[in-house]
């Protein structure tokens, strides 16, 4: 058998590496101005914070020893000294609030966006794409450690670098000015303490990015097992499933005791050498108080300074720390953000409106729907072989056959879930590739047999295809679809909460929602998903009254598998291991050898 084509893939996990600057500036550009402020605000409060240990060096060498000065003066001059130091402290506290409030806009900002981007390119992608990836993982990037991760560094970096940069040039040059020769052993000790964190900035992005990874793989494991809550209890393999639970929960928890570990060994490193340092300092400066002519008051402002220079110099190392989790955080993200969907778009100037097609075919006699040898595979293996059929408008058809013959693929294929590898579908005389994907979806009106349903009431459930719709037209829709029957009953009545996917509600009340809201959509077209194969009679009988008041005016795809359901239907098409092998109404197929009459026979 000839290969099928491979159209795009949905993802690659294994993506090249986008630049993690580039990427993150244009998330930040829109915000370029209140950082800037944020950046001022915190050199401000750098300057200040390194002229505080200095001032110490006047109190001491100008006020306290100021030579051939009264104690009253002596004081005096103390008093100035103290009274800059407090000048200083509430300046640096004042110029940090305002600038870290600033910072926070921006950075609810930021996340905001990057959300917002990341659910719109996802709910825009195709389904070859959410086959591939659970929503449990989606979840995780978008409200775990990735995007948290991706957060922490901007807001590390953004409010402590320019803050400590400038605290350390000040220090530094001031101190260079006291005595150069100490200067220059800080300066040795920075450069090994470089030299060792570079190292442990290589080891800790990748176990990082390990760990998203993991993490990632048993959010995917547990939204499905809180997702199937229900069927766990039902088969009574709460054990198992817990079992299984602590197994993956265990493997997370292993490799975060390992990261946090190594974490901590790798910031150990240079806080010793830190200690080293300053054990050296301390030692040349009683050397030079004694030996040479360094002054009291020069000794406790390079004592008070060595915090400002080993400080930032322990942040910036730290943020390199910070700065491995957000690239591994943010490479994920962009996996996802740079993924293409599969389906082939047309520019807006190139896109067929489809009112106008509608109006053409309707007055040219042309199919509503047109399969043209269509041949569609999700793996390798072609579920569709060579189909090819039209349903015209105001028809009703029904799909029938074995389970896995291609009916619910057909219907994936109309609503371009999914695009062929050859073959053309038409929809209204035009190539359905040629219609906005959004806009030719909105003109079907789906009932699926698994119906979900939002957390929140019946009425808003309805209403969620169309917002703005009045009260009244609400109200019709559900008398439409006999949702009032037993809404009347409930004690809120249409405002009564159906809680997670509707499990206060029957199947076929489920259905009927679903009904009122594909008809409060006002769709030209409706397909009914095998809508009433797990119901009650009284619950088909129903559905099935409010499928024949939609039949009367509109056009209608129903996937059947009772075939008692399609009586009434103007046609059948009769699918087996994805061909269409039979056609023709219910009378015409039930005396008719085949595999219709098999199926018939068999449900009797």
């Amino acid at each position: 058998m000839t290969a099928l084509p491979q159209q795009a893939s949905a993802f690659k996990p294994e993506a090249k590496k986008a630049p993690f600057w580039p990427i993150l500036w244009n998330y930040v550009r829109p915000y370029r101005a209140s950082m800037a402020v944020t950046s001022i605000c915190s050199l401000l409060v750098g300057a200040a914070v390194a002229l505080q240990p200095l001032v110490i060096k006047f109190i001491v060498d100008d006020g306290i020893n100021r030579p051939h000065s009264a104690p009253s003066e002596k004081i005096r001059w103390a008093l100035i000294f103290v009274g800059l130091y407090i000048l200083l402290s509430y300046f640096r506290i004042y110029v940090w609030m305002a600038g870290y409030r600033i910072l926070v806009k921006v950075l609810e900002s930021f996340l905001f966006t990057l959300r917002s981007r990341f659910f719109r390119h996802v709910q825009g992608l195709c389904f070859r794409f959410h086959d591939q990836v659970s929503s449990g993982e989606l979840y995780n990037y978008i409200m775990g450690s990735p995007i948290a991760s991706v957060r922490n560094f901007l807001q590390q970096f953004a409010q402590n670098v320019p803050y400590q940069l400038v605290s350390w040039i000040v220090a530094f040059c001031t101190l260079a000015v006291f005595d150069w020769r100490m200067t220059l052993v800080v300066l040795v000790t920075v450069i090994i303490i470089i030299v060792v964190n570079r190292r442990s900035h290589r080891v800790l992005k990748g176990m990082s990015s390990e760990f998203m990874k993991t993490e990632s793989t048993v959010s995917k494991y547990v939204a499905d097992m809180l997702h199937g809550c229900r069927e766990i209890k039902i088969h009574a393999i709460e054990n198992q499933v817990s079992g299984r639970f602590d197994e993956q929960i265990g493997k997370l928890r292993f490799q975060g005791q390992q990261l946090l570990i190594r974490q901590n060994a790798e910031y150990v490193k240079p806080e010793g050498l830190q200690y080293l340092a300053m054990a050296i300092i301390y030692g040349a400066g009683v050397y030079s108080c004694i030996y040479r002519d360094m002054t009291i008051g020069e000794f406790f402002a390079f004592v008070n300074s060595i915090g400002l220079l080993m400080g930032p110099l322990m942040s910036f190392l730290g943020l390199n720390l910070v700065k491995a989790n957000a690239e591994a955080g943010l490479e994920r993200i962009m996996r996802v953000l740079t993924t293409d969907t599969s389906l082939e778009r047309r520019p807006a100037h190139l896109q067929v409106s489809l009112d106008e097609q509608d109006q053409k075919a309707r007055s040219g006699a042309l199919p509503c729907v047109e399969f043209r040898n269509i041949t569609f595979a999700y793996g390798q293996e072609p579920v569709l072989r060579n189909v090819s059929c039209s349903i015209h408008h105001g028809q009703s058809v029904a799909l029938v056959g074995p389970s896995g013959s291609g009916k619910s693929t057909f219907v994936r294929l109309v609503l371009r879930l999914y695009d062929a590898q050859s073959g053309r579908i038409l929809v209204n005389g035009a190539d359905i590739r040629d219609y906005d994907v959004q806009k030719l979806r909105s003109n079907f009106g789906v009932v699926s047999q698994d119906v979900f349903l939002f957390q929140t009431t019946i009425f808003e459930n309805i209403r969620v295809v169309a917002p703005h719709a009045s009260h009244s037209h609400v109200e019709q829709a559900m008398e439409r679809a006999f949702v009032n029957e037993f809404v009347r009953e409930l004690p809120h009545g249409a405002d009564t909460e159906v809680g997670e996917n509707g499990h206060s509600l029957s199947g076929g009340q489920k259905q009927r929602i679903a009904i009122a809201r594909a008809i409060l959509d006002q769709p030209r077209y409706f397909i009914f998903d095998e809508a009433t194969s797990a119901l009650d009679n009284q619950s088909e009988r129903r559905i099935q009254l409010a499928m024949r008041d939609l039949q009367r005016d509109h056009t209608m795809i129903v996937i059947a598998h009772r075939l008692s359901t399609v009586r009434h239907v103007d046609k059948i098409l009769v699918f087996e291991k994805g061909r269409i092998v039979q056609e023709g109404t219910y009378d015409e197929l039930s005396t008719r050898p085949g595999l219709f009459e098999t199926l018939l026979k068999a449900g009797e």
